[in-house]
């Protein structure tokens, strides 16, 4: 009896989630402003639903919401919604669930994401592009490429000399279909990580509000690059290196993709020790601390911040790393 009270219990509750998930994906579908928000907010209530029942409830949900989905609109949506939405709700209500700390959380929501991204493209492109993906690209740079020229002539009636574009036309250049190519692995991980670190806010705040216990986001003065993250990207980018020489076209994704990548992580590991010294040694406010570290970010001192994350990644300033406390012991 009481089995059979749980039951019902989570059907209904998967019954409700397919139903909020469905009227929030068609709300922005068919309101495309409100799909901004949307894609953070789609997630929560398959989120709650596996930290209240489990995975195999879960899944029935956005199976279910997948197929109602592809009947009141298209099955590229639908299966969209299933990968995307639906592995990014599952994990992160697993993570919560099973207590995860912040930062495997953020890995595993990135990977998630970066999985949900990889399919989407690979279903949109393929399937909508008569090109495919670098078809796609194609189109994206030339519309890129109108934009700048137009803009260009703009600036050319207005009175501003040929020297002064000069950096326009150098910018234009570059983007070519062959150099954003290269870029997308990288571009992939970069955006998930960061659409999972806002994720993660969003959900957060949500569900305290609904008086659920969520482990508290890690301060940015306690960011750290892993020692084994840092040798993983090394890794990566010796192999790039190698499969270049032998001219294999899959050795230049790799060497720009963990250049880019491994500039990015260190940037922002340096950025973190910085704000901690700044904080914790100098005793400064968070405000006077948050504008000293903008001004000099966005200024020539950037590469500054990625020598000295690359230099904290060894050394271990802040003592953070659980790796090097292990080898200690």
């Amino acid at each position: 009896m009481q089995k059979k009270m749980y039951d019902t219990k989570a059907l209904i509750e998967a019954s409700l989630t397919t139903a909020l998930t469905v009227v929030i994906m068609l709300i922005s579908i068919y309101v495309p402003v409100f799909s901004i928000f949307a894609n953070f907010i789609l997630p929560v209530p398959i989120t709650v639903l596996y930290i209240k029942q489990n995975y195999k409830v879960t899944l029935i949900s956005i199976i279910a919401s997948g197929i109602l989905i592809s009947m009141l609109y298209n099955p590229i949506a639908a299966l969209s919604l299933i990968v995307s939405i639906g592995l990014t709700g599952m994990t992160l209500g697993y993570c919560i669930k099973n207590k995860k700390e912040f930062g495997t959380t953020i890995i595993l929501l990135s990977i998630s994401m970066a999985v949900g991204m990889i399919f989407y493209l690979v279903v949109y492109v393929m399937l909508m592009s008569k090109g495919g993906l670098y078809g796609f690209v194609n189109n994206m740079v030339e519309t890129f490429k109108q934009s700048m020229n137009l803009s260009k002539s703009m600036y050319e009636k207005a009175g501003v000399s040929s020297s002064q574009l000069a950096s326009v036309e150098n910018m234009v250049k570059v983007f070519t279909p062959e150099y954003i190519m290269k870029l997308i692995p990288a571009g992939i991980i970069i955006v998930s990580f960061i659409l999972s670190y806002l994720n993660y806010i969003i959900t957060r705040a949500i569900l305290i509000k609904l008086k659920y216990e969520v482990n508290e986001i890690k301060p940015f003065n306690q960011w750290y690059m892993n020692t084994r993250l840092g040798t993983l990207g090394g890794l990566m980018l010796v192999i790039g290196i190698l499969l270049n020489r032998k001219n294999m076209a899959i050795g230049q994704y790799m060497i720009t993709s963990s250049e880019l990548i491994l500039q990015l992580i260190f940037f922002i590991d340096g950025l973190a020790l910085i704000t901690y010294y700044l904080m914790k040694k100098f005793k400064m406010s968070k405000k006077i601390t948050a504008i000293v570290i903008v001004l000099t970010a966005l200024s020539s001192l950037s590469l500054f911040y990625v020598l000295a994350g690359f230099i904290d990644m060894i050394f271990d300033f802040r003592k953070l790393d659980p790796y090097k406390k292990l080898k200690k012991q």
